[in-house]
């Protein structure tokens, strides 16, 4: 039999630094790539819900922007013609600024198809009868009718006249 009086040692932990440093650089890149990976995914997502959120904003747009471009064209050829095709309504309306009667009201005045209706009141019939005759000296206006219903203080007046044709009619 044997009697071993000698302390065992112990057995130092040891430390496999060269297996540990392996082992680290193994798992750190995986690490940093799933890390990578999801942060990608994440930002794919964001991405493609800003992308769809655009487009909705699209669907919004862009028949408002036809709508735009084809009011814009129409601007574009009235700027372009000066007149309204047909006629040239500048004259006859100027004209008419200069030969109205400074003391009446016209309560409707009209222009359809190149005739003029006035309906009117006046107090003073004289100015009613001057308010024709520049009609009549007019070179915008022919056939200048007057009709009048006279009432104790006030003249009611319709007047109608034709448009003259321009030279290219």
């Amino acid at each position: 039999m044997r009697i071993n009086l000698i302390k065992e040692e112990k057995k130092q932990i040891s430390f496999d630094y060269f297996g540990v440093g392996i082992l680290l650089t193994i798992l750190i890149p995986i690490m940093m790539i799933g890390i990578i990976q999801y942060s990608l995914i994440s930002e794919k997502r964001n991405v493609q819900a800003e992308i769809k959120q655009i487009e909705s904003q699209l669907d919004i747009y862009l028949p408002l922007e036809r709508e735009f471009k084809e009011y814009e064209e129409i601007i574009t050829a009235l700027k372009e013609t000066p007149t309204v095709p047909g006629y040239s309504w500048d004259g006859p309306i100027e004209a008419l600024g200069y030969i109205t009667p400074l003391r009446g009201v016209i309560d409707n005045f009209s222009l359809r198809q190149k005739t003029l209706n006035i309906r009117g009141r006046t107090r003073i019939g004289e100015e009613l009868q001057e308010f024709r005759q520049a009609l009549i000296n007019s070179p915008y206006f022919i056939n200048v009718k007057l009709d009048t219903l006279e009432k104790q203080e006030v003249v009611n007046f319709t007047i109608t006249a034709d448009l003259v044709r321009e030279e290219g009619e």
